[in-house]
């Protein structure tokens, strides 16, 4: 077998993920570089492009020096989707980057809902009208910042910008396209129906190509940052949780893949599309071609888990920092002395809006049931339970598109954590696994490496080769799953008595 590499490259928002990997799926070496996030005011969640171009360099210069001189063959990304970055004609940004978890963009929406009924909308693209979707943030950013829209040659997805600069060569896969809320699943390219609702000059998209096309050799200046030969190849790749999906080894329907990152995307395949009708998935293309993927693209999900550690975790961080254990271990230990239903306190997990059990940009987070009688084990456990409780309302939502979950599985940093498997399992009442590898959005993109390189065929064989093992499954235990049952019809009830405060 070839020594040749592929290194799939996760441009998260919280950091950068690369992964080496042979052709036969096993991880050689992986490397993670942080991200800054800036929120300046509420709603509002903000990145400097660069810092992923710096990132995605040293990212990669690290993973060079681990493999012990293996050729690296090609690079393809699985991007944070949802973003918007406008840029000149020369690459250049033109402001900060607005990040899926913007929200600001709300009056954008309610304006485009007077040019394009919201059902029109989603039968184009698949797509709910939701603020957090790039076409909002462009018509934004025209009325707002005007010398940032005027001034972008392109209007571009964090993957797209990423991809232009490691190759020199402008294209946004099917993935990222439909994410802009700007793309027509039907045809597959750009809607002039819904570019005209959104006022967005539609000679400003980048083509579409598929994710596993060959953009060219690497750039010079990425080339020279890093270490990498000349003969690398960078291939286009997709979203996150495309990538994510695929490199879990699901692209067959059944099986849901659940994303337990900074957001927690739900995906499931379907072979044409599907519609819920309370509008909780959207439609959206697979990476692997002519495939399609039922999502939801999550909630504020380990976000929230990070904002309770450096909020109100100060006790678990000191003993982290004194002992090297792992914060969010000691934060699951503390979650797991109390039992199923958290003592009767429930958290709603909106920090940045809800998109279960609805999509509502202005929906806030709570806890509720608090006595003199609870402590910080019952806010944590209340917030994994919440979390899986919006999952619950996902899954259920697909079946009524007619889809029959089968199993689940999770990736992801949050799918290290036992505990928040078997709630899972518990509440769903389906069986959960992971696989050993769980940082599979890497993985996934390293897949379509491989294939763009010509170390695979097609896809669906790089998915079989090159797709971990799996866990044994976590099976429901059934007096927990009755608790559950109960306690997430009450955390239904609570989310209805909160909503006309919201």
């Amino acid at each position: 077998m070839s020594d040749e590499l592929v290194v799939g490259v996760d441009v998260g928002s919280q950091g950068t993920c690369a992964q080496a990997i042979a052709a036969d799926g096993t991880n050689v070496a992986t490397s993670y570089v942080p991200h800054a996030l800036s929120f300046p005011e509420p709603g509002w969640a903000e990145q400097d492009p660069g810092e992923w171009l710096g990132a995605v360099a040293r990212a990669l210069d690290e993973v060079r020096r681990s493999v012990d001189g293996r050729p690296l063959r090609a690079v393809a990304f699985g991007s944070q989707l949802d973003g918007l970055v406008a840029a000149g004609a020369d690459g250049s940004p033109t402001g900060p980057a607005l990040i899926w978890m913007d929200r600001r963009a709300t009056a954008e929406c309610d304006q485009a809902a007077e040019e394009l009924e919201p059902e029109r909308l989603r039968e184009l693209t698949g797509c709910n009208l939701d603020p957090g979707h790039v076409a909002a943030k462009i018509s934004w950013l025209r009325r707002h910042r005007s010398h940032e829209h005027d001034a972008a040659r392109w209007f571009l997805l964090p993957g797209s910008f990423v991809a232009w600069q490691a190759a020199g060569e402008l294209a946004v896969d099917p993935s990222n396209a439909s994410s802009s809320m700007l793309f027509d699943i039907r045809t597959r390219g750009w809607s002039e129906e819904v570019c005209a609702a959104f006022g967005v000059e539609m000679e400003k998209l980048p083509p579409i190509r598929p994710a596993h096309q060959v953009l060219g050799p690497v750039a010079p200046w990425l080339r020279n940052a890093a270490g990498l030969d000349g003969s690398t190849l960078v291939v286009l790749g997709c979203g996150d949780e495309m990538a994510a999906t695929l490199g879990a080894g699901v692209i067959e329907p059944g099986t849901v893949c659940d994303v337990m990152g900074t957001a927690e995307p739900v995906c499931a395949v379907v072979s044409e599309p599907a519609f819920d009708p309370g509008c909780v998935t959207e439609v959206h293309p697979h990476a692997s071609p002519d495939g399609w993927l039922l999502e939801n693209p999550g909630w504020l999900s380990g976000g929230a888990y990070r904002w309770f550690r450096d909020e109100l975790g100060s006790v678990e961080v000191a003993r982290a920092t004194a002992t090297g254990a792992d914060v969010y271990e000691l934060l699951n230990d503390a979650a797991a002395t109390v039992p199923a239903g958290a003592g009767g306190v429930l958290w709603v997990p909106a920090l940045a809006g809800a998109t279960a059990p609805e999509w509502n940009p202005h929906a806030r987070a709570a806890w509720f049931g608090l006595t003199a009688a609870h402590g910080r084990s019952h806010l944590v456990r209340a917030l994994l339970e919440g979390n899986a409780f919006a999952l619950r309302d996902v899954l259920d939502a697909m079946s009524t598109a007619g889809l029959t979950p089968t199993d689940l599985v999770c990736v992801g940093g949050g799918a290290r954590g036992d505990l928040l498997l078997s709630i899972r399992a518990d509440v769903t009442g389906l069986p959960v696994t992971r696989p050993e590898d769980v940082e599979t959005t890497a993985r996934g993109a390293a897949m379509l490496a491989a294939v763009g390189a010509g170390l695979h065929p097609d896809v669906h064989t790089a998915v079989a080769q090159m797709a971990g093992p799996r866990r044994e499954p976590v099976l429901p235990d059934p007096d927990r799953q009755a608790v559950y049952a109960a306690v997430h019809q009450r955390y239904r009830d609570l989310y209805a008595a909160l909503r006309p405060l919201f």
